[in-house]
């Protein structure tokens, strides 16, 4: 189906045009802008929905093209069972964050340049996942880069000059790795559309193509922190400003939405490569082992999320090297559970750092009594973190482990793959370490000295976090809404 009404390439654009105007507006409206940087999100989202609209209607994904690049080929958009989910996401969760930044940056310098930087970011993601041509696709992706780098730098904590310095380093490490993999591809092929790569990739050798995806898979395991490439996310997640922390979740598993696209949508005969697919499955399960345990050891809960996202991570790389459809399901519902669970749990963070002074969870305790609100969304994320039903984290996880396990049982019996998704669900148990030991020392027992000071949640912070918390309770109570859209347009 043709975007006859260009709606895909407006929700693009609505952010990006509106940037140098909350720019102007900085001084006068300061955190205020934060309402008005709602209206051009709010803008794309209404496009988007409109677009989903149509094309569940018509029962084909939504396309559009534009001249552009010459040689380079056309600016290629889609919106289908694999982009539509995520792009829904991206937007709902910018404006929960936006209302949660009216009330975080209050009394911060240069808020014109923070929501003009964030639009642009915005901006950024949604071409991320929208854009079919590796040329534009890039182009967005250095866009969200560039724009995340920048908040972190100019409005982070004291240690942000370190860390969006390692921040910068890796993620264009992991970029030009990315380049290099679109060049050799552009080189072969002659085209950077995805859908023509689909079928001019056959031709070229198995291993020439594998080493030339390898390369866009190295760049898009940087993005998403994977293990060995993980060590900057916990400084940048520190010392970014709470409200970029608290959308960083969602930017972090672009790279894994990329990897699916790439593999699933481009090169599907990668897919049939079952040994580059059991490293993925080993560095998954590293990582989320390997999060998980150093998420144990943290004493600050925005550290403690923080390594949490590398372990959740892991969970969407692991559905990535699932190589079935039932594993690319599990990857977008850990994606959409994670992107709101965390936003979530790290605008608690912000919360708790404001009004009970510290986020130390040796300072927290007796959280239920005082904050009862906030308390029970603070359980739903976790709970959601962990895989507990009906919450939608648990149907990302048994979709995940059941893609897995399908492919373990195709064919012949791949027992290499079969024993890591055992190990993987045998080691799930540390998610579930981490979130009911963090639930039991901040929301029970008696209040601390600083907790019991503390007056009821502010009405304002709290909002965006009921909002998420409202959204992942449906999405886990029907997570058909996902689910049929991917069948429907895939």
């Amino acid at each position: 189906m043709l975007d006859v009404n260009h709606l895909l390439i407006q929700s693009i654009i609505a952010p990006l045009v509106f940037s140098p105007i909350a720019l102007a507006l900085g001084k006068s409206l300061k955190e205020k802008l934060g309402w008005v940087t709602i209206l051009p999100i709010g803008y794309s989202l209404i496009c988007l929905l409109a677009a989903s609209s149509a094309s569940l209607s018509a029962g084909e994904p939504a396309l559009a093209s534009y001249s552009w690049a010459g040689i380079l080929g056309g600016l290629d958009l889609l919106l289908d069972g694999i982009s539509g989910p995520i792009a829904l996401t991206i937007a709902v969760v910018s404006i929960v964050i936006s209302i949660y930044s009216v009330s975080f940056m209050k009394g911060e310098e240069g808020l014109g340049g923070f929501f003009g930087i964030y639009l642009l970011f915005v901006s950024g993601m949604l071409g991320t996942v929208l854009a079919i041509n590796l040329a534009a696709f890039f182009i967005f992706f250095e866009l969200m880069l560039i724009g995340s780098w920048l908040l972190i730098a100019l409005w982070g904590g004291e240690a942000r000059g370190r860390a969006a310095l390692k921040y910068f380093l890796y993620t264009e490490a992991g970029a030009l790795l990315l380049l290099a993999g679109i060049a050799i591809i552009f080189s072969l092929t002659g085209t950077l559309n995805l859908l023509e790569l689909r079928s001019a990739s056959t031709s070229i050798g198995s291993g020439v193509l594998t080493a030339a995806v390898s390369l866009m898979l190295l760049g898009f395991l940087v993005k998403m922190a994977i293990f060995p490439f993980h060590s900057w996310l916990p400084d940048a997640y520190t010392e970014a400003p709470m409200p970029i922390t608290a959308i960083f979740s969602t930017m972090t598993g672009i790279g894994g939405y990329a990897a699916l696209r790439i593999l699933y949508t481009g090169f599907p005969k990668v897919l049939e490569n079952g040994g580059l697919m059991i490293v993925l499955a080993v560095l998954a399960l590293i990582t989320m082992v390997y999060g998980g345990y150093l998420a144990l050891a943290q004493t600050r809960l925005k550290r403690l999320l923080a390594y949490s996202s590398i372990s959740q991570m892991g969970y969407l790389l692991f559905g990535i090297a699932a190589a079935s459809i039932v594993g690319l399901v599990g990857a977008i519902l850990i994606y959409i559970a994670h992107s709101f669970a965390k936003a979530l749990l790290f605008m608690i963070s912000g919360l708790l750092s404001r009004k009970v002074g510290s986020d130390d969870l040796s300072k927290l305790g007796g959280l239920a009594g005082k904050m009862p609100l906030m308390s029970i969304a603070f359980l739903v994320g976790f709970l959601s973190l962990m895989g507990f039903p009906p919450l939608l984290g648990f149907w990302g996880e048994l979709y995940v482990f059941a893609g897995s396990i399908y492919t373990a049982f195709a064919g012949s019996l791949d027992v290499a793959r079969l024993t890591l998704t055992l190990i993987a669900i045998i080691f799930a148990i540390i998610t579930a370490g981490y979130g009911l030991w963090t639930i039991k020392r901040s929301l029970f027992g008696e209040a601390s000295e600083a907790v019991a000071k503390v007056e009821r949640e502010p009405t304002l912070m709290l909002a965006p976090i009921v909002i998420s918390m409202v959204i992942l309770i449906i999405l886990g109570l029907q997570p058909t809404l996902i689910t049929n859209m991917l069948q429907a347009l895939s």
